[in-house]
């Protein structure tokens, strides 16, 4: 049996290629198809989630409105503590507040007051004759410089001098007019009243040592006028009146429960002094007063527990729309002490809906049933209402995922 070895190699083509795969293209290939199987679970999973989730849902409610209006007649009456519903009686109080006041004011008059220069000169004689000289009351004596006139304040006699001694009399004189200028320590005098005698060279006048002539002067002195007392106690009165009105309010704001009228307040001065008289002469002066400061009063409490009982609110199961009561009192015609007024009120009203019911009737519905069912609630005028997942036209089973609003816009 003859052996054939067939030793020719196999024909090779230029143009085939040979395509070496790496391992890591291999891994490749294989992780492909588990990150794609991933991305299907995880969307199918979400999708799972939101089809079961049940979301949240908002329910708008626009509740019928009615327009009430209320005007009577109310007493308010201090001795009373409740209110008197059948004979239109608020229970009143007097709030009430003392304060002390004080003022300066200015004098407007004047008084023009003047002094005369006095003093004492001593009068010396020398004549030869050697006899005293009379001189009478208001003898004048002239200063040396010739600018100032004194007059004797009496008649006095000037001793004859005694061999070659003069003689000297103290002659007590005054200033021929007022002013400081006739204020002097020193100067001589002679007596013009002489001139046309012998004497008028040997009689003379000097201030000696220790001797002056003062209390000369001249001044305007502020006087209060009658016109002053009159104008600063109208201004006293309306500029302290109102301050202690003004502080009496300012309580009750404070306290912010009360309910007063600008023709309740009540004031007296309890004390008003004007501490000056007419003619006195000052510069300024004073005044001071205490003043009482009463209101009569009605709780805000009262007036809202009166008015809702006028309206029939209660029995009505309603309430007041958000923001629309509007009150208003008014002093009754003939009423002067505050306690007679007429009561004005408007408002907007609206019956009261359980939350709950709605909740209750609602919940789990889809949106067009629910929007049926609140339809045929008397107490509803519309209503809007929208769910959070778009795809899904149904309120969560969940009352606490619904949100109910009221609104009044409409």
């Amino acid at each position: 049996m003859t052996k054939i070895i067939d030793i020719i190699p196999p024909k090779s083509n230029k143009d085939d290629v040979v395509r070496v795969v790496k391992k890591e293209e291999l891994q490749t290939k294989k992780k492909l198809p588990k990150i794609l199987i991933s991305i299907l679970a995880f969307i199918f999973i979400g999708v799972g989630v939101a089809y079961f989730a049940e979301g949240s849902a908002s329910v708008v409610i626009f509740p019928v409105v009615r327009d009430v209006n209320l005007e009577e007649t109310v007493y308010i009456a201090a001795e009373k503590t409740e209110i008197d519903f059948e004979n239109n009686i608020l229970p009143g109080e007097y709030f009430e507040e003392t304060l002390n006041f004080e003022d300066i004011y200015n004098a407007t008059g004047s008084d023009d007051s003047a002094t005369k220069a006095q003093g004492v000169i001593t009068v010396c004689n020398e004549h030869s004759s050697n006899t005293p000289l009379k001189l009478v009351k208001s003898t004048r004596f002239l200063s040396a410089e010739g600018e100032l006139t004194y007059k004797a304040l009496t008649a006095f006699t000037i001793p004859a001098k005694s061999g070659n001694i003069p003689g000297c009399v103290d002659v007590e004189v005054i200033a021929d007019e007022a002013g400081d200028a006739y204020n002097i320590t020193s100067g001589t005098f002679s007596v013009p009243g002489l001139k046309i005698t012998d004497y008028y060279t040997t009689i003379w006048g000097e201030l000696k040592s220790g001797q002056t002539i003062e209390g000369g002067s001249t001044s305007t002195q502020r006087v209060v006028t009658e016109k002053d007392i009159a104008k600063s106690t109208d201004l006293f009165e309306d500029k302290y009146l109102e301050a202690a009105k003004q502080s009496l309010v300012s309580s009750l704001e404070e306290v912010g429960t009360y309910i007063y009228f600008d023709d309740g307040f009540k004031q007296d001065f309890d004390k008003f002094i004007v501490l000056a008289s007419e003619g006195d002469k000052v510069e300024t002066f004073k005044i001071k007063a205490t003043i009482t400061t009463r209101v009569l009063i009605i709780r805000k409490a009262d007036v809202d527990k009166y008015i809702e009982k006028k309206l029939l609110l209660s029995e009505e199961n309603r309430e007041f729309v958000p923001n629309s009561l509007s009150k208003e009192f008014t002093s009754a015609e003939g009423d002067e002490d505050g306690t007679t007024l007429l009561l004005k009120v408007s408002a907007q009203t609206y019956s009261k809906i359980s939350e709950v019911l709605i909740l209750n009737d609602v919940k789990g519905q889809e949106i067009e049933d629910c929007l049926s069912i609140l339809k045929n609630f008397p107490e509803i005028e519309s209503a809007d209402v929208t769910a959070s997942l778009f795809w899904k036209n149904r309120l969560p089973k969940n009352k606490e995922s619904i949100d109910i609003q009221f609104d009044f816009a409409e």
